[in-house]
């Protein structure tokens, strides 16, 4: 049986830049490409983000990268071209989300207004019509207050790799059960381009670089295994292998996510298909029915999941003065070297695939 690997593609904003954070999972390949939905909307004032993309198919085209060469590959594709919109039913107010990258699809200016909106994501492309499950955005959500903390640990072949360790110390919600919580990492860190000598003295421009510390880590709470309103508990949300990222300011930015409790049980069986280890007891690797459907072929499979919560974010930060750690600079610039002897990542901001040239509006906020 011909398996393959189908990248989850899981929505983490990033305030002014987004990304995207994979998950792998082995799947079948089907006949008929299969549409993958990640998106989520939170009432945070930020940019609302979707991403669409198509699995391989055994009706896959090949890629054409030059005149006369195509290439072949199993890797999720992003789309293109679908039109893309957030529907209130409760009210019947909509919002269109503007397409600024292949696959990728914003909402700018979003509002929460009111405890009584039930939203709907509806995607209209290749003459099919997708819609998500109505859901609300739940009203409680806890607190978190986090740390950094350093470790060694044994990574493949290396038993003393260092890594950081973000811990949240959470406040859990005034009330005894029925809430869920997730929470998602980003983090985002500045980068130190080379300083080539020039007769103006000028620096090189900005870099900001934004990715996700551990993208498969799945940080859940159910409140209803809880009985302990406003109570506290202790959850490692990610951990990072130490490298020259610290040479310099580098933000982890949690957000903690009060979802639906159909969310939680998508996120719960997600965690359990990453996590399995291969026994005859574990959960087979298989597709993971999310919360989106095709409106007039209700047996087609859709990946994926639109989610709707409330957030609250925190951030926190390092410098090189908290890391025990002995960090080599990489990109300084040493007299005889030429330009194309320099790593790609010394020379160009554009080097990273996420990243800016400028400092975040929250940058020195904290």
């Amino acid at each position: 049986m011909n398996r393959i690997k189908i990248v989850g593609l899981i929505c983490l904003l990033l305030g002014l830049n987004s990304c995207v954070d994979q998950i792998n999972f082995k799947l079948d390949k089907p006949e008929r490409e299969r549409l993958i939905v990640s998106g989520l909307l939170t009432d945070l004032n930020e940019t609302q983000t979707v991403y669409l993309s198509t699995t391989t198919s055994n009706a896959r085209e090949p890629l054409s990268v030059g005149d006369s060469i195509y290439v072949m590959d199993d890797k999720p594709r992003p789309f293109s071209g679908a039109w893309v919109k957030l529907i209130d039913e409760t009210s019947g107010k909509t919002w269109d989300y503007q397409q600024p990258k292949e696959g990728q699809y914003e909402l700018y200016g979003f509002v929460h207004e009111s405890p009584d909106a039930r939203y709907v994501l509806e995607i209209v492309m290749s003459g099919a019509v997708y819609r998500s499950e109505p859901q609300a955005i739940p009203e409680v959500i806890g607190s978190d207050e986090l740390s950094v903390s350093f470790e060694r640990t044994r990574l493949g072949d290396n038993p003393d790799a260092a890594q950081a360790v973000i811990k949240t110390d959470v406040t859990l919600p005034e009330q005894v059960g029925d809430y869920y919580l997730r929470w998602a990492v980003d983090e985002a860190y500045f980068w130190d381009l080379t300083f080539f000598p020039n007769p103006f003295n000028r620096p090189p421009p900005l870099c900001v670089v934004f990715d996700f510390p551990e993208p498969e880590r799945i940080t859940l709470v159910n409140g209803d295994l809880l009985n302990a309103p406003s109570g506290k508990t202790s959850q490692i949300v990610a951990k990072r292998l130490v490298d020259q990222s610290f040479l310099s300011r580098h933000y982890f930015n949690v957000r903690q996510l009060s979802i639906s409790r159909d969310a939680y049980e998508y996120w719960r069986r997600v965690g359990e298909v990453v996590n399995n280890t291969g026994s005859v007891f574990d959960t087979p690797p298989a597709p993971i029915k999310g919360n989106l459907y095709n409106v007039n072929d209700q047996n087609e499979v859709v990946l994926g999941y639109f989610e709707v919560s409330k957030a609250k974010m925190t951030r926190i930060f390092t410098t090189l003065a908290d890391v025990p750690y002995f960090l080599e600079k990489i990109c300084v610039y040493e007299p005889g070297k030429s330009r194309d002897q320099y790593d790609p990542t010394c020379l160009s901001c554009n080097a990273f695939p996420n990243s800016i040239m400028a400092f975040p509006d929250w940058w020195f906020d904290e």
